[in-house]
Order: C-alpha cells, then structure tokens, then sequence
C-alpha cells in the first residue's frame, strides 16, 4: 500500500508559475528555459524567441530529470 501512495505521489503534478524565457514557439506549445535552466513545455502561447513570459510548467519533470542524469 505505501509503495502505491508513494507512485501517486511521484507522479502527481507540482505545478510552478514564474517568469521562463521562451526558447522555441512549436505546434506542440512554447519550449521555456525555467529559472532552473531546464527546458519546459508551457503549452501554447502567442510568445516568441526571446520573450520573458510567465508561464505555469510542472516542476517534477525537473526533478526527474535530475534523478536521471545526475551530472547537470
């Protein structure tokens, strides 16, 4: 039973609002760089290159990514 809460909880969104940079305007949504310096999918929006937009992104993917290349 824990590992199951532990899953839902691994995977659950943690949704962060704050001030990214937009790197790309695709089909797929804008590509930001987060404070961080991680590249995120902010869905779409009317930015382009170079904009300073807010934008709300799931702050998981970050920390996944992490765990999975743990030398950045």
């Amino acid at each position: 039973m824990s590992l199951f809460a532990y899953l839902n909880w691994y995977v659950a969104p943690d949704e962060v609002t704050e001030k990214v940079k937009i790197i790309a305007n695709t089909a797929d949504g804008c590509i930001a760089e987060s404070y961080d310096g991680f590249s995120v999918n902010i869905g779409p929006c009317d930015a382009k290159a170079g904009d300073i937009i807010v934008g709300t992104y799931d702050k998981k993917i970050n920390e996944r990514a992490i765990l999975m290349n743990p030398t950045r």
